[in-house]
């Protein structure tokens, strides 16, 4: 069998990138070694996302959050790095590994890095979403993107085309069954919709009435964060609202990243009641917030339409993500109908959903990560929709699946 190496199969075709967060960065470094000629398009500057948490601690150490590639490639350009078991924080993931990855594929004559540059949609050259269906011809028919930049909009095309978007710029609503609450959205951006930095914002949360909004270790995080900050102003007062009826957090016996293990127990102490100045309020969501002078009055209500009233001055929802689908929905994606994520890989997901360790996950393999849409694929925590167990290794794996679908050829037997 006669097989042409990969940068051969690769060499002349160009593959497009959304997003230039961490996936979409280590995507790039490994497409450009297999030959392709990469455009990675970033709506602001690389690893932006990252940045809005960079004061946060990863829960796994460096060894599952870098791939070999690009160990490789800062330490031949002389890059010190950190040893593999040191757990770091997203400002030193950023400047000790992104930040100079992305320096070194500037390098690349084959690389363009777009930032300050929004895809606003995509579709096929000549063909609307519903034309040539599991025709061949569709994959000879380029991707066209329309993209806003520094110097206005324009159309580009591209052969490959890879959504590493993410999901941090569409955040969850506080409202019953996924909607806004009611007087939500009138706060105009007054809602802490991130993990927040509390020692930078000490003056706007210390001897607070702080309300925290969500069940998951995004939740946790803010609130370790603010009882520690209570030490300190111990008239800062916390309320937290979750929807969970039970404890919330799985205790994994033995869990192998202390970081998540602290924040579940942590989590569950609050919910049991035990930590001092938190107030666990279960099984609500957030039905009205009303300004009132300078205090919000907020409304959390039960399953059984029961409410219960407080007043509170800040308020911070940690309570998830869902992926912006309107990028391409001019494409043949077929979506899951609960996730938002490429059907494929939700309903892969849902058949290991038993595993309460996300650790455990791996990639299901290539063949999942397939779209009706030739040479289209959803790669990174946008890849998950709506389901919240993504990890950056996950996303490692996906790459190599995606590079050994893109490159392998029958050849001449």
């Amino acid at each position: 069998m006669n097989q042409k190496s990969s940068e051969e199969q690769g060499r002349g075709r160009r593959l497009a990138i959304i997003g230039a967060g961490p996936i979409g960065v280590e995507c790039a470094l490994r497409a450009l070694d297999e030959g392709f000629n990469v455009a990675l398009y970033e709506a602001k500057m690389p690893g932006a996302h990252v940045r809005t948490w960079s004061h946060v601690t990863f829960f796994s150490p460096w060894s599952l959050n870098r791939s070999a590639r690009g160990v490789a490639t800062l330490q031949a350009a002389g890059v010190e790095l950190a040893p593999d078991e040191d757990v770091p924080t997203g400002a030193q993931y950023l400047d000790a590994y992104l930040e100079p990855l992305v320096e070194a594929l500037k390098r690349d004559t084959h690389f363009q890095l777009f930032e300050q540059t929004r895809v606003l949609g995509v579709s096929r050259v000549r063909a609307l979403k519903g034309d040539l269906l599991a025709n061949p011809k569709r994959a000879r028919r380029p991707f066209l993107l329309r993209v806003s930049g520094p110097e206005g909009e324009r159309f580009d095309e591209a052969d490959v085309l890879i959504d590493a978007s993410g999901v941090l710029e569409n955040p969850n609503r506080l409202g019953p069954g996924g909607l806004a609450a009611i007087g939500e959205e009138a706060l105009n951006g007054e809602v802490i919709r991130a993990i927040p930095d509390v020692e930078a914002q000490r003056d706007r949360l210390a001897g607070k009435r702080v309300l925290v909004v969500g069940h998951g270790h995004s939740a946790a995080t803010t609130l370790g964060a603010l009882t520690e900050l209570r030490e300190s102003a111990p008239q800062t007062h916390i309320t937290w609202a979750y929807r969970a009826e039970d404890e919330p957090f799985v205790e994994i016996e033995g869990d192998t990243l202390p970081q998540r293990l602290r924040l579940s127990r942590l989590g569950n102490a609050i919910a049991r009641g035990e930590v001092s100045g938190v107030d666990p309020v279960g099984g609500v969501f957030v039905e009205r917030i009303t300004r009132e002078d300078c205090a919000l009055r907020v409304v959390l209500a039960d399953e059984q339409g029961t409410t219960r009233e407080i007043e509170v001055d800040r308020i911070i929802a940690n309570v998830g993500y869902h992926p912006d689908t309107s990028l391409t929905s001019e494409l043949q994606v077929h979506l899951c109908y609960a996730s938002d994520g490429p059907m494929k890989l939700a309903a892969s997901l849902l058949a290991s959903a038993g595993n309460a360790d996300c650790l455990a996950q791996s990639s299901a393999g290539p063949e999942v990560l397939k779209n009706p849409e030739p040479e289209f694929f959803v790669l990174g925590t946008k890849s998950y929709g709506r389901n919240p167990n993504f990890l950056l290794k996950i996303g490692l794996e996906q790459i190599d699946d995606v590079m050994t679908l893109l490159t392998q050829k029958e050849g001449d037997v």
